[in-house]
């Protein structure tokens, strides 16, 4: 249709392009954390952190769902022939969000004052974060139009070039913001680090316009060849846009409101039990920021999973292909447990020795040992989550996940001052991915007649989950006395992978089948399976 048809992609090699993005982007996001946490200590990330969390409720408020909207409305009108409709759907979103990311920004910048006197920011010396990370709103908010547009003709190189950019910078940035402000306080150190995430939102602004500019010929060839004659009004666009934005925003409206009651419950909780705002702040950046980098590490290809699920099951449910859809996810299931399993129990066994290791900061153990299940639900509940929206029902997730938070916060409030301490708020994230995650299965069950071989998708792995367990304890007990932790932690984590893959083939964990899904080796280690018999 156009002189160079946009680079337009699959569906299968647009999901490849951006699952490749999003897990390096996770993978990095984690990593970073680790100099950033020798740097800061477990109290500067915990200072570092609030403001990163009110600059996702604040993203998440003005534009968060605004690129599948627009993406959807871009590609709709275009295979209508409407692609004068099409391009303004963009340039009316783009409008919009430089006006709502423009007063998103100045609400954050000068209501900062507020949010600490109020006490919705339990650490006064937040303050200057949430003014540095402001900016960002406005950027990322003009980004997610250009985003969705380059989705809707369906060129997802463009959009993960913008997303890679803009963690690389980001990464970058925050490091070397906080080494240079940190001589004047650990104050202005994790201040720092919250400014350095401009660089990353401007790269992703300028990526994102440099390809429209490339692009912009393709654009105004499409729009004057429009012989529709149809002509939405700009309102009925708009309530469109939104209509199909602001549903999609609410889990992530959800969690980083959570994540905001989280600084305060668990902050506030601690000083009631006699800890300084020091300590209380010290113990909030061990679990959000220490342990859950881990966390967010393990779950990576459940993400992946679960978004590669939902063209898939959209695809066979337009088709009426139930049974298929129940074959794959069956499959996602099992490949998700094999992943995350080995994960929880590694993290639970080796939780001190890890962040010792990592942060050199071994109390972050405990919050990491706590919290180390909620990767098998996480899991669960992510792969699940791609097959409801693939099933065009993307507020259940939504609903089960909120079904979940409000056991979390339970929890957090009324356990964070017991003996628990900050064991509660890791608890609490548990028993929310728990509730999600079974509302989700059951969600399924009822639509597509999924049921969970419990002997295949938990037994057997677990079975060799235990025995890498088993095995990696011995390896540290016995490393630790001769080469110290860091040398025997990353023994035991080896060991621990050396010990996981042939146990599973030996408990029948893992099958021929799946093994040569796997690119490259899969066929040819399938091969050997076979001839084992499994």
């Amino acid at each position: 249709m156009s002189r160079r048809g946009f680079n337009k992609q699959s569906v299968m090699q647009g999901a490849i392009v951006l699952t490749a993005a999003g897990i390096f982007i996770r993978v990095l996001g984690a990593l970073y954390r680790v100099p950033l946490g020798r740097l800061l200590g477990d109290e500067g990330l915990g200072i570092y952190g609030v403001p990163n969390q009110f600059y996702l409720l604040f993203f998440t408020l003005s534009s968060a769902g605004i690129p599948v909207a627009v993406s959807r409305l871009v590609s709709q009108k275009m295979a209508a022939g409407c692609y004068c409709d099409a391009y303004r759907a963009f340039r009316l979103a783009r409008f919009s969000m430089l006006v709502i990311g423009t007063a998103s920004s100045l609400f954050l910048f000068f209501g900062a004052g507020w949010f600490v006197e109020s006490g919705i920011v339990a650490d006064p010396r937040c303050l200057n974060g949430l003014r540095a990370i402001s900016p960002i709103v406005f950027f990322a908010a003009v980004t997610a139009a250009y985003r969705g547009l380059f989705q809707g003709v369906r060129n997802m190189t463009a959009v993960a070039v913008s997303q890679v950019a803009d963690q690389v910078m980001l990464v970058t940035g925050t490091l070397l913001l906080a080494y240079l402000f940190l001589p004047y306080g650990l104050t202005w150190g994790a201040a720092g680090g919250n400014l350095g995430a401009i660089p990353g939102a401007v790269a992703a602004t300028g990526i994102m316009l440099i390809y429209h500019w490339l692009y912009r010929g393709d654009f105004y060839y499409l729009t004057a060849k429009d012989v529709s004659g149809s002509r939405e009004s700009a309102l009925s666009l708009l309530k469109k846009i939104f209509y199909t934005a602001l549903p999609i925003s609410f889990a992530s409206i959800a969690m980083a409101i959570t994540n905001i009651m989280d600084n305060k419950l668990i902050i506030d909780g601690m000083q009631l039990t006699g800890y300084s705002i020091h300590k209380a702040t010290a113990f909030y950046g061990q679990f959000t920021q220490m342990a859950m980098s881990f966390i967010n590490i393990s779950i990576a290809f459940a993400t992946a999973l679960g978004a590669s699920l939902v063209p898939f099951a959209a695809e066979c449910y337009s088709n009426g292909n139930i049974s298929g859809i129940r074959r794959q996810l069956s499959r996602a299931v099992r490949l998700a447990m094999g992943i995350s399993l080995p994960a929880a129990a590694g993290l639970l066994v080796l939780a001190p020795h890890l962040t010792e290791l990592v942060y050199a900061n071994k109390s972050a153990g405990v919050s990491l040992a706590w919290v180390s299940p909620v990767v098998i639900f996480w899991s669960l509940y992510l792969v699940t989550s791609g097959v409801l929206q693939g099933l065009e029902r993307a507020d259940i997730p939504v609903r089960n996940l909120t079904a979940g938070i409000f056991f979390k916060v339970i929890i957090t409030y009324y356990f964070i001052t017991s003996s628990l301490g900050i064991r509660a708020a890791a608890l609490g994230t548990v028993v929310m991915f728990v509730v999600s995650s079974f509302l989700n299965i059951n969600s399924v069950r009822r639509r597509v007649g999924f049921k969970m071989d419990i002997g295949k998708m938990l037994l057997r792995p677990g079975i060799a989950v235990l025995i890498m367990a088993v095995g990696t304890l011995w390896v540290y007990s016995y490393l630790v006395q001769q080469v110290g932790n860091n040398w025997a932690t990353l023994a035991a984590v080896g060991a621990g992978a050396l010990i996981y893959a042939p146990a599973a083939v030996l408990v029948g964990g893992v099958s021929s089948r799946e093994v040569a899904a796997v690119p490259r080796i899969g066929e040819k280690l399938a091969v050997i399976l076979r001839k084992l018999g499994r």
